[in-house]
C-alpha cells in the first residue's frame, strides 16, 4: 500500500515522496488517462475522471494569473513549470509541482510532491495573490502581470527562470528525502544557469561602464576647444576616441541588449534543457511504476500498452529536444567567446588612442592642466571595462566548457545524437 496521509477529510493530503501523478488530456483539456495516485488524490472514480475537463481537480485557492502563464507555455509548445494546489473531491486539498508539456494529441502532466524552500515562498504569493484577484477584480492576465513582477522581486528574471530553479531545487530535494544519492546532469545544469546570471549581471555593468565610457571624450574635445590653438591635435584624437568608442558600444550592444543578448539566450536554452532533462527523468519513473500497477483494475491489457507507448515517446521526445537545446546553447557560447575576442582587440585599438591623448597634453603645462582630470578619469573607466570584459570572457570560456561536459557520452540523457 502507498505511504501517503489523509491529515482530515477537508483538509490538506499529503502522497509520498517515492510516488508521482501523471495525467494526460486532449488539446482541449479533458482527461484521457492519468495513473492510480492522480485518482486516490484526486477522489473520483475512473469513470466520472476519463472525459471529464481536467479543472474538475482545479483548487479555488489557486490565482487565475498563474493558470493564463501556465497555458501560455503550453500552447506555445513549450514545457511549463509550476506549484499547483489541487483539490480532492471530500473537499480537501494537495499540492504538487506539476511539469507538463505538449505531447501527440494534447498535454502531458507529472506531479511530485514538493519540500524544497521555493514551495513556502509561493504559497504565500499565491494567496496574496488570488486576495487581489478577489478584491481588485484583476483580469487572468493583470494578475499574471503581477506574479511576474513579484516573481521579479524574488530575483527571478522570467518566469521561465522561476520555472527552471523550481524543478531543480525539488528533484534535489525529493532525491534528499528518498536518500537518493544527488543527479549529476540537473546539479551541472543548475550550476550552469548560475554561470550565466553572473554573466548577465557582468553584461550590464559592461554596458554601464560603456555608457560613461563614451560621454568622456566629449568632455576632452570641449576643453581642447577652449585651448586652441594648441588644442587642435587633443580635440581631434578625441574625435577619434569618441568614434572608436561608440563602435565598441555599438559592438557591445550587439549580443548584450534585447533579443540579441547571447547570455540571455544561453539561458533560455539551458533553462528549457534543465526542465526537459528534469521531467524527463520523472517520465522514466513513470514508466516503471505504471508497468509495475499489474493489479490495477481500470487497465486492461491493451490500454495499459498504448499507455506505455505515449510515455515512451514523451519521454523521447524531451531527451531530444533536451539535447538540442543544449546544442544551441553551445553554438551561442562559441559566438559569445568570439564576440568577447574581437571587442578585447577593440579595446586594444582604443588605449593607444588614449596614451596618444596623454602624451599630448603634457605637451604644455595649460593643456596637461585643463586634461589631466579628464584623461585620468578615461584611464579609470577604461581600466574597468577591460577588467569586466576580461571576466565575460573568463565566464564564456567556463560556459563553453560546462557545456561541453554536459553533452559528453557519460550524460545519457543529455549525449550529443
Amino acid at each position: 500500500m502507498s505511504a501517503f496521509s489523509d491529515l482530515a477529510e477537508g483538509g490538506e493530503a499529503e502522497f509520498a515522496f517515492s510516488e508521482l501523478i501523471y495525467s494526460r488530456t486532449c488539446t482541449r483539456g479533458l482527461i484521457r488517462s492519468g495513473n492510480s495516485v492522480f485518482r486516490r488524490m484526486a477522489g473520483i472514480p475512473w469513470a466520472e475522471l476519463i472525459g471529464a475537463p481536467h479543472r474538475v481537480i482545479r483548487h479555488p485557492d489557486m490565482p487565475k494569473g498563474f493558470f493564463h502563464l501556465f497555458w501560455q507555455m503550453l500552447k506555445a509548445g513549450e514545457p511549463a513549470v509550476g506549484y499547483v494546489k489541487n483539490k480532492k473531491a471530500d473537499g480537501g486539498y494537495y499540492w504538487v509541482l506539476a511539469a507538463a508539456m505538449p505531447c501527440e494529441g494534447g498535454y502531458f502532466s507529472v506531479r511530485l510532491r514538493p519540500s524544497g524552500p521555493l514551495f513556502a515562498q509561493i504559497r504565500s504569493e499565491y494567496a496574496a495573490l488570488r486576495e487581489r484577484e478577489k478584491t481588485e477584480g484583476l483580469t487572468a492576465e493583470a494578475s499574471s502581470q503581477i506574479l511576474l513582477s513579484r516573481l521579479n522581486a524574488l530575483g527571478f528574471a522570467s518566469y521561465d527562470a522561476f520555472a527552471a530553479q523550481a524543478l531543480a531545487v525539488e528533484i534535489r530535494s525529493r532525491d534528499l528525502q528518498l536518500k537518493r544519492p544527488v543527479d549529476r546532469a540537473t546539479e551541472a545544469l543548475a550550476s550552469l544557469l548560475s554561470l550565466l546570471t553572473e554573466t548577465l549581471s557582468e553584461q550590464a555593468r559592461l554596458v554601464a561602464q560603456f555608457s560613461d565610457l563614451v560621454l568622456l571624450p566629449v568632455n576632452m574635445r570641449l576643453v581642447a576647444a577652449r585651448l586652441e590653438p594648441q588644442g587642435g591635435p587633443i580635440s581631434q584624437i578625441s574625435v577619434n576616441y569618441k568614434s572608436s568608442s561608440e563602435e565598441i558600444s555599438r559592438r557591445l550592444s550587439e549580443f548584450v541588449s534585447g533579443k540579441g543578448n547571447l547570455c540571455g539566450q544561453m539561458a533560455i536554452a539551458v533553462r528549457r534543457s534543465l526542465i526537459l532533462a528534469g521531467t524527463s527523468r520523472l517520465q522514466g519513473e513513470l514508466v516503471a511504476l505504471y508497468q509495475s500497477e499489474r493489479d490495477e483494475p481500470d487497465f486492461d491489457g491493451d490500454e495499459r500498452r498504448v499507455e506505455g507507448q505515449v510515455l515512451e515517446g514523451v519521454i523521447r521526445d524531451s531527451q531530444v529536444s533536451a539535447r538540442v537545446s543544449l546544442k544551441e546553447a553551445a553554438r551561442l557560447a562559441s559566438v559569445l567567446t568570439e564576440a568577447s575576442m574581437d571587442l578585447r582587440r577593440m579595446i586594444l585599438g582604443l588605449d593607444t588612442i588614449r596614451i596618444l591623448a596623454r602624451v599630448e597634453s603634457r605637451k604644455t603645462q595649460e593643456s596637461q592642466a585643463a586634461l589631466t582630470a579628464t584623461i585620468d578619469r578615461i584611464d579609470e573607466v577604461q581600466a574597468s571595462v577591460s577588467e569586466s570584459l576580461k571576466a565575460l570572457m573568463d565566464r564564456a570560456t567556463a560556459i563553453d566548457h560546462a557545456l561541453t561536459m554536459l553533452r559528453g557520452p557519460e550524460r545519457q540523457v543529455l549525449a550529443a545524437e
